[in-house]
């Protein structure tokens, strides 16, 4: 009886141990004891135990499994690109279903856009109808309070032009001020055509990404157990790690 409760006591003491500091465990199984000191959307910083007072080291999310941290929480870095499918995030950055055009604007880079079938947003129409109207292409792409904003610049630029400007024979001319508002539509509305596009390719990539997310998502938790080990009728503690898989 003596044997099996020195072993529970050693364990104990031996988990308690291992959360007086954090834990990174890296992809390849490598176990780094460490303070951390931040974690960033790309990037966890941190000091090694052993030397606090050295340097900080930087090591990217992509190359860690799992951190312990000292007061016993664990923290799983889920990658999300898929070794079947060959799917590739478009962003490294944290996204989830409900986020707005602002919040995840910056994340994503327009020249990076791989059109899928079903992207619910269409470029071309989207563009074309900036083409048209100013700001009918962004509303198109779900974003109406910058497609008004636009609108309203075109119509800003417009009545510029109209207040510097004068018939002679049936013709209209325009003044100083009016021709440079003429220039500036064009421009603006090759501006606002180019935004439509832009906005409805980030938005397409952001929504290639949730689909992802959504349809495969997996946990790695950590499990602790007394396992019979066939010996005398005593048992042996394991440890491992669980993978739960969601669909």
């Amino acid at each position: 009886m003596k044997r099996p409760l020195s072993v529970i006591c050693f364990l104990f003491g031996a988990v308690i141990c291992s959360y007086a500091q954090d834990l990174i465990t890296t992809n390849d199984g490598t176990d780094i004891i460490a303070k951390i000191l931040e974690i960033t959307p790309t990037e966890v910083k941190y000091k090694k135990y052993d030397n606090l007072n050295g340097p900080t080291y930087t090591m990217n999310k992509s190359e860690i499994l799992i951190v312990r941290y000292e007061n016993g929480e664990n923290e799983v870095f889920k990658h999300f690109e898929s070794e079947t499918s060959g799917y590739k995030p478009n962003t490294v950055y944290e996204v989830y279903p409900g986020m707005t055009y602002r919040q995840y604007k910056s994340y994503y880079s327009p020249k990076y856009y791989i059109p899928q079938d079903d992207d619910p947003y269409t470029r071309f129409w989207a563009g074309f109808a900036s083409f048209l109207i100013p700001g009918l292409g962004e509303g198109f792409d779900g974003e109406w309070g910058r497609g008004a904003l636009v609108c309203l610049g075109n119509i800003g630029l417009y009545a510029i032009m109209l207040s510097d400007s004068y018939d002679q024979n049936g013709m209209r001319y325009y003044g100083t001020v009016g021709s440079i508002a003429s220039v500036a539509r064009i421009f603006y509305n090759i501006w606002s055509t180019v935004d439509a596009v832009r906005i409805a390719k980030i938005k397409n990539m952001y929504y290639q990404d949730i689909r992802m997310r959504a349809s495969v998502d997996f946990n790695l938790e950590p499990y602790f157990a007394f396992t019979p080990s066939g010996i005398n009728n005593t048992f042996t503690p394991t440890t491992g790690l669980t993978l739960k898989l969601s669909f």
